[in-house]
């Protein structure tokens, strides 16, 4: 049986950014944060398009998508454009950093198929997964789907090349080879992923799929080998715009629910720890009634965070932003938040950054739930989570790049 591993591209000690980004938000936990020496920086680039991707910061570069639709690479220090490149649909990926390229995937939510059999997501003619030269931004190869492609991949290494693995919107999952392009496998799954990223530990990726609502099945969560694409385990949880996030032994998923008709207040997310090893479901939690809202973007159910033995989760519905015990599910405190909270969390030092599509950037006490700070911003926060290096946070705001001294206590 051929060895698949699955390795995280790690920072150094000495204050240097990775050397390559594995996934969303780097880890399979979603806590991009990274311990360094560096002094914090502070700027603003203007995009020019709005931003909804995931940053990736590898060495002194930080790379993003646009709406324009355009993949950006800009010095991380001060901002300043190191390159531009085109893309051939919005993206809102984020960006995977690896041998020597930037892997994007485009993608729009056009309905193709609804037949209450299948469900394909796309554009006419096809949507890609490309590849550029992290250097020169120059495309290096690309590959066609038939739907898009919004969620991030997650890398992996199968054997003896690195290899991204990821979930679209024509109801497969696919390993591509990083440094070409070719297809290693293809398989179905049981509906679309929209914007649910892969994530990857120990062996196995972690994918998310669902079909509409006249399908009447539920999405479910994959737990897939990467080396061959076995399925070791599906469960019927989640959301096909969540991405699953590991943490201590356990699956963490949210979904989104209309509870009843005709009313303002008739939606609903569910949290859900599943086993890691198996799929089976540990705890699930109800956020009470609310309603969603399209500000920002669509999304009604958003990836968690998990830090010292804590789930850091958004309840869009309600407009609350939780901490769990993710043992027992136990609510160790909720916050109300001014609008809802769309993107997952980052920790550092017991302190929580997030943002709501009122454009408020939060500052919370990890132990208590305690707002420390609030700094307001000129457009609604999207599903573009933070990314904290040293003392700098970066973090998208509509069409703009933030580089924000972190808080202090």
């Amino acid at each position: 049986m051929a060895r698949t591993c699955i390795v995280l591209w790690l920072f150094t000690s000495l204050g240097v950014a990775p050397s390559a980004w594995p996934m969303y938000q780097y880890y399979p936990s979603h806590n991009a944060v990274f311990a360094s020496a560096e002094p914090a920086y502070n700027w603003r680039f203007s995009a020019g398009a709005q931003i909804n991707g995931g940053l990736s910061v590898v060495g002194d570069r930080l790379y993003f998508e646009t709406f324009a639709p355009e993949l950006i690479a800009l010095d991380r220090s001060s901002g300043r454009l190191i390159w531009r490149a085109r893309l051939p649909n919005i993206a809102m990926t984020t960006p995977i950093v690896a041998d020597g390229l930037v892997v994007v995937g485009t993608g729009k939510d056009n309905v193709l198929v609804d037949d209450g059999r299948r469900l394909v997501w796309g554009v006419h003619g096809g949507d890609e997964i490309a590849a550029f030269d992290a250097s020169s931004g120059r495309e290096r190869w690309s590959f066609k789907t038939a739907g898009e492609n919004m969620p991030s991949p997650a890398l992996v290494h199968i054997v003896d090349r690195d290899a991204i693995v990821f979930a679209n919107g024509d109801d497969h999952v696919r390993a591509l080879d990083v440094s070409t392009g070719r297809l290693l496998w293809s398989i179905p799954v049981d509906g679309v992923s929209t914007m649910a990223s892969a994530a990857a530990q120990d062996g196995v990726v972690y994918v998310l799929a669902g079909p509409s609502a006249r399908m009447h099945r539920p999405d479910h969560v994959y737990a897939i080998r990467p080396a061959d694409g076995r399925i070791v385990w599906s469960a019927p949880y989640g959301n096909a715009d969540d991405s699953p996030v590991v943490g201590d032994g356990r699956v963490f998923v949210e979904d989104a629910q209309m509870v009843s008709g005709g009313t303002r207040d008739d939606a609903v997310n569910d949290v859900y720890a599943l086993d890691l090893a198996s799929g089976r479901l540990v705890w699930a939690h109800n956020s009470g009634t609310g309603y969603f809202t399209t500000v920002g973007t669509d999304e009604e159910a958003i990836a968690g965070l998990v830090d010292r033995g804590t789930l850091l989760q958004s309840l869009p519905a309600a407009r609350r932003f939780a901490a769990y015990d993710d043992a027992q599910g136990r609510v160790l405190w909720a916050i109300s938040t001014e609008a809802a909270v769309k993107m997952s969390a980052v920790a550092l030092d017991g302190l929580v950054y997030v943002g709501d599509t009122a454009g408020v950037l939060y500052t919370i006490d990890e132990g208590n739930g305690r707002i420390i700070a609030q700094r307001r911003f000129p457009q609604p926060f999207t599903c573009s989570s933070p990314v904290i290096v040293g003392a700098t946070l970066y973090v998208a705001n509509d069409e703009s790049i933030y580089a924000l001294p972190v808080s202090q206590r």
